[in-house]
């Protein structure tokens, strides 16, 4: 089986991208509902594997979310990517809940967060799994908290997308010059902040043995000029560390915000 099954792995806060998803997917296996790989026989002397699942749940994977995504107050987040069982797509709901559930009987917040998934289009549906920092109160959101997220539409190959107008303002930074990139990603919308309209996740790559004043001179720079054309931003709410191979910066809109 893929999973430390005798040692389950232990949560490392200074290293979450690795460790994070290392821990939800043990506890997934633990239940029957991550991937689960497991010898079943042996055929022409190789291995045969299937998973070793809860009938018609579906399986799941847990991937690690930008820090600059979590929920306020959070000590552990992830993705979690729930592929159903297409022979029960009519339960899609019951089924979600159960792999919610089960998810929350280990300790973890689960929110269906983001755009809400539709079982006759959608080829899976996404949760936000969290746990909070000793102390925080987990945020109170409504269940239909992401219903106001657009559905996704597709671009003419002339048409400038939102993503477009976030590169087109952020390319002629200096925090994209001299061996450092700013990069423009689209992000599942279980990562975005609950009032967003549109979001995404802007990654510096500083230039090899940039130090922390250099960070603080990007952001300085790219956070005023964002904010200028009308958009939010979040940081994480851990400190910078002095030296970074990549820094994280989610930028959205609010459904009001006027667009450039």
């Amino acid at each position: 089986m893929r999973s430390y099954t005798t040692t389950p792995p232990v949560y490392d806060r200074s290293d979450p991208n690795q460790s994070g998803p290392l821990v939800v997917n043990y506890d997934l296996d633990q239940l029957k509902l991550g991937e689960n790989w497991r010898v079943t026989g042996h055929r022409d002397g190789a291995a045969v594997h299937d998973r070793d699942l809860t009938p018609g749940n579906g399986w799941c994977k847990a991937v690690y979310a930008p820090e600059c995504t979590w929920p306020l107050g959070a000590h552990l987040c992830v993705l979690v990517q729930w592929h159903p069982d297409r022979r029960t797509i009519s339960d899609w709901d019951a089924r979600l809940d159960a792999v919610a559930t089960g998810l929350r009987s280990r300790g973890y917040i689960v929110e269906r967060a983001g755009r809400p998934a539709d079982p006759n289009r959608d080829t899976r549906a996404s949760l936000l799994v969290y746990r909070m920092e000793q102390g925080k109160t987990a945020p109170q959101r409504p269940a239909d908290a992401w219903a106001h997220v657009p559905p996704p539409r597709t671009y003419r190959w002339q048409e400038r997308t939102p993503l477009d107008d976030l590169k087109s303002l952020v390319r002629q930074t200096r925090a994209n010059r001299n061996g450092s990139h700013l990069v423009v990603w689209d992000i599942d919308t279980a990562l975005w902040p609950a009032e967003a309209s549109f979001c995404a996740l802007l990654r510096w790559l500083p230039a090899r043995d940039t130090f922390n004043g250099t960070i603080h001179d990007m952001l300085c720079e790219v956070v005023p000029l964002v904010q200028e054309a009308g958009y939010q931003t979040r940081l994480q709410e851990s400190p910078v560390p002095d030296a970074v191979g990549q820094f994280d910066l989610l930028v959205y809109r609010e459904p009001d915000s006027p667009a450039t």
